[in-house]
């Protein structure tokens, strides 16, 4: 049901121009104050504990809610939430509002607002994109934090990476495998420049950054159909 769900998500956002970016609250500068008012002891001296204790609760909060749901509503209870959820967490329109000229930073836009959330949304439903989408905004609240930048690097570590495949794909292959060879086996970073790196390969004279963030999510919906088909016919 994840692909329905982000075919939905994407459909809504890019032919009803209703994006999320607009709608979304800062909730992490206030959470962190509060939470370290309260656990600064049980924190001090200890960097990665203060990372769990900081995102382990949006995650179990997420995990008693859509259990909550699904026993409450059922499957379409559970799907409507998800719908909702990913539309916050996803924002398409940011390709439509790119012109023929923007710059290569849109890259790391796409990544951030769409290719990463999906990938973790769809391997690992919603509580995955509650925790990859919590330690990306702490990590941008926390920015001298540096277990914070561990964590987010292992997170990106794979989806990087298919991002980088996807774009040799959907642009020039051979100029972009060879950087992806190149940086496949790099020890995890919080770099999510490597994005833009893999894309300004992948341009040709005749392509935009658009045209080709664009084919590469038309590549991801196919793989993501052909996955759900599998396991529904396996």
């Amino acid at each position: 049901m994840s692909f329905i769900v982000i075919l939905a998500c994407i459909a809504v956002q890019w032919f009803l121009n209703l994006g999320s970016t607009a709608y979304q609250f800062q909730w992490a500068g206030g959470y962190v104050s509060w939470m370290r008012r309260k656990f600064s002891a049980l924190a001090q001296g200890h960097a990665l504990f203060g990372v769990l204790l900081l995102v382990l609760p949006v995650v179990i909060a997420a995990s008693l809610v859509f259990t909550i749901v699904y026993h409450l509503l059922g499957h379409v209870g559970y799907l409507v939430l998800s719908l909702l959820l990913l539309w916050y967490c996803i924002d398409a329109v940011i390709l439509k509002q790119s012109s023929a000229s923007s710059t290569s930073a849109l890259f790391v836009q796409s990544y951030q607002k769409l290719f990463a959330p999906l990938f973790w949304y769809f391997v690992f439903g919603p509580v995955g994109l509650v925790l990859y989408v919590t330690v990306a905004t702490l990590r941008t609240q926390l920015s001298t934090e540096k277990f914070f930048g561990l964590t987010l690097g292992v997170l990106d570590w794979v989806p990087i990476r298919i991002v980088g495949l996807t774009f040799a794909l959907a642009g020039n292959f051979g100029a972009v495998f060879k950087v992806w060879a190149k940086n496949v086996f790099q020890n995890v970073a919080d770099n999510q420049n490597q994005v833009k790196v893999y894309g300004e390969a992948a341009l040709s004279t005749d392509s935009t950054a658009f045209n080709l963030v664009f084919r590469a999510i038309l590549i991801w919906l196919v793989i993501m159909l052909l996955i759900t088909v599998a396991h529904w016919f396996g």
